[in-house]
C-alpha cells in the first residue's frame, strides 16, 4: 500500500484571473460556474464575455454538483512521483446538470465508471487547494 504524498508536493493548478471566484467558492467547498444574463447558457471554464453570444452580462451561480460521467480515462502510470502514488486513477469530463462540462476526477474503482453514470460533487484537499473530484452517486443529494 502506498501513502499520498505531503501536501506541498502536489501541483498547483493555473488561477486564471476570470476564475478567481470559482477558486474562492472552492475554498468554501460549493462548486460554482458562470451564466449569462443575456443569452442564458452556462458558461465554462470562465470567461470575461459569453463564448456563446459574446455578452458580458455573466454571473457566478452555484452549482447543484450533480451529473453524469461524459467520457474518461484511467491512468495506470502517474507522470510525477506524486501522480504514480495514487494510480490507478480516473480522470474525465463530467457533463453538469447545469449544462456545462468540467475536467476532474472521477473517484471509484475503474472497473465501475462508466459513461452516463450519474454522479456527485465531493471535496478534496491536494497542495493547499480545494478541489472538486467526483463520485457514483448515492442518491441521497437533490
Amino acid at each position: 500500500m502506498t501513502e499520498t504524498p505531503p501536501l506541498d508536493e502536489w501541483p498547483r493548478p493555473y488561477r486564471q484571473l476570470d476564475a478567481e471566484p470559482y477558486w474562492a467558492a472552492l475554498a468554501d467547498e460549493r462548486l460554482t460556474y458562470q451564466r449569462c444574463g443575456a443569452c442564458g447558457e452556462a458558461v465554462w471554464p470562465a470567461h470575461s464575455r459569453c463564448p456563446h453570444c459574446d455578452a458580458a452580462e455573466l454571473t457566478w451561480q452555484q452549482s447543484r454538483g450533480t451529473g453524469t460521467v461524459y467520457s474518461y480515462s484511467t491512468i495506470g502510470r502517474g507522470p510525477t512521483p506524486v501522480w504514480a502514488a495514487i494510480v490507478p486513477y480516473t480522470v474525465g469530463f463530467v457533463e453538469l446538470a447545469e449544462g456545462y462540462h468540467l475536467f476532474t476526477q472521477i473517484e471509484g474503482d475503474p472497473d465501475t465508471i462508466e459513461i452516463g453514470m450519474p454522479v456527485e460533487v465531493r471535496f478534496i484537499e491536494r497542495g493547499g487547494q480545494v478541489l472538486p473530484v467526483f463520485a457514483r452517486a448515492d442518491g441521497s443529494r437533490r
